[in-house]
């Protein structure tokens, strides 16, 4: 499993970790010389970075649209494995850079404590890294997955006027940046992980599909 890993993180590349440290740079140093007014933790923690990391999974996690996809599906015992390692470890390096874009952004302006920093942050963030996963197996062009999520990620943003309707609360990608104080957003958070999960159990189908051929 090491070596796998280590393999995976190989064909990554160094470019995906220089991309990634410098735009969590950028984000620590916005932290520090912004100005109270911008409401800098749910901008940066629940819509930047959660679709940042969709943008590895999509570009450094591709799978489909893998020039050795073929090869791997023939070659390999079980094709979810491959596409689950994959995610995991472009998913988890992206969460790694936010981990420390909150940790020194708390030191510049204490706002939440990082638990909290971390909850707004994830579940957006696996669920349009798993929708993007899921396109990914379905489409072989380059930059499909990532575009059909940077769609999503925009309508999502310029509708947050359907929080007015009873009920979108619960299942607004984005609850915090849109309304902060909202007594809802923790179940929200649960509810939006746990439709990230149900994506997940839909590749895991699609690959014992393929598999099976």
């Amino acid at each position: 499993m090491i070596m796998r890993v280590k393999s995976e993180i190989k064909i990554i590349g160094m470019n995906f970790f220089i991309i990634s440290a410098a735009f969590t740079s950028a984000l620590i140093v916005l932290s520090a010389i912004a100005g109270e007014l911008l409401h800098f933790y749910p901008i940066s923690f629940e819509v930047l970075l959660p679709f940042f990391a969709t943008i590895a999974v999509g570009e450094w996690g591709k799978t489909r649209a893998d020039i050795n996809f073929d090869i791997i599906a023939a070659q390999s015992s079980s094709l979810f494995h491959w596409v689950l390692l994959r995610y995991v470890i472009t998913f988890g390096i992206s969460t790694v850079f936010a981990v420390i874009c909150m940790v020194f952004s708390s030191a510049f302006r204490y706002e939440l404590p990082l638990w909290e920093l971390f909850i707004i942050y994830f579940p957006p963030a696996f669920l349009l890294s798993s929708l993007c996963a899921l396109f990914g197996i379905y489409y072989n062009g380059e930059h499909i997955s990532i575009l059909a999520c940077g769609i999503i990620w925009l309508i999502v943003l310029l509708t947050r006027s359907l929080l007015r309707i009873s009920g979108v609360e619960y299942i607004y990608l984005f609850i915090r940046y849109a309304d902060e104080q909202n007594p809802v957003w923790l179940w929200n958070k649960c509810i939006v992980t746990t439709i990230g999960m149900l994506l997940w159990g839909i590749i895991y189908l699609r690959c014992k599909r393929t598999d099976a051929h």
